[in-house]
């Protein structure tokens, strides 16, 4: 399993101790991750899902590149199983692909709703850890499986039945839906791949994935149309700003997962909708229904029991 011994090191003299190195970067994804659907959702009043796709293009490569080729050029590539790169470009490419699936959900429906809903990912991890890699789940996790997978159906048939104002078009669920697809298929296949390669040549295989995926998503998006580049605007910062966040979330999870079990950490990261709905709450003036608030508590809560230990 892929390790970063100079972090852990540095969080060894700064008196951490015996603490779970997994949890500490769990828990800041988590903050992370809460923040930037709040930023994403403010950016797209005034903006669109490509701003923020090519946004993250525009974040991502730079960054990714760095790592790419600091691991080529300082630790090199022999040794490497071609098999595991495989595999870390698979998970890339699912992972940015979610991210994408997420904005576009995040533009049609409200951010109280998509966020729960595509937080529900770990509940697809968590049965493939068991099935493919072995790991256990005990009696209360195996319910919070169960509660989060449910409540996820409820939302997506029962949303239209609410009693309050706040609607999510079924676009948007879909989307969501299949952004939870794709960060299942992407946490599963990183665990598999960080057991052999280094978290620094992982984050930095993005490099190979983003130029076509992003190409052929605002193409497909776009229903072939020109795209054009967005002039440098207020809503074009948040976008960036946005995606700057969720990247940073996105590699403290990835260190997270290089540290722990698939089983736990997944579903720990996806409680950052409790962030959200704080900041939304008090940022958006965003407002739920009973069923619907019920029903993400239902999601909430069964992430919480998958946490447990």
């Amino acid at each position: 399993m892929a390790r970063c011994e100079t972090l852990i090191e540095a969080f060894a003299v700064g008196g951490v101790g015996k603490m779970l190195l997994w949890m500490i970067f769990a828990i800041l994804t988590i903050l992370l991750c809460g923040v930037a659907g709040v930023i994403s959702k403010y950016a797209l009043r005034s903006a669109t899902t490509s701003t923020l796709v090519i946004s993250s293009f525009i974040v991502i490569m730079p960054v990714s590149l760095f790592l790419l080729i600091y691991y080529t050029v300082v630790r090199g590539l022999e040794g490497v199983d071609p098999a595991y790169v495989a595999l870390g470009l698979l998970s890339a490419l699912f992972a940015n692909l979610g991210f994408f699936l997420y904005f576009d959900s995040l533009e049609r429906g409200p951010l109280l709703i998509v966020g729960p809903i595509s937080s529900a990912y770990p509940a697809i991890i968590v049965v493939a850890a068991i099935l493919v890699l072995g790991e256990t789940l005990d009696p209360l996790q195996t319910l919070g499986v169960t509660m989060t997978m449910a409540g996820v159906v409820a939302l997506l048939y029962l949303h239209g039945a609410a009693m309050g104002k706040m609607k999510c078009p079924r676009s948007a669920l879909a989307l969501a839906i299949l952004a939870v697809i794709s960060w299942g298929i992407w946490g599963i296949v990183l665990k598999a791949a960080l057991r052999e390669l280094d978290v620094i040549l992982y984050l930095g295989l993005s490099t190979l994935v983003m130029p076509p995926l992003t190409l052929g998503y605002l193409k497909l998006r776009n229903r072939g149309k020109k795209i054009g580049i967005p002039k440098f605007s207020l809503p074009v910062i948040l976008a960036i700003i946005s995606v700057e966040v969720e990247q940073l979330g996105f590699f403290s999870e990835t260190f997270a997962v290089s540290n722990g079990p698939a089983s736990l950490v997944f579903p720990v990261v996806a409680s950052y909708p409790v962030v959200t709905i704080i900041v939304a709450y008090a940022f958006l003036k965003e407002r739920i229904s009973l069923k619907e608030a019920l029903l993400i508590i239902a999601v909430i809560g069964g992430i919480i029991l998958l946490s447990t230990v």
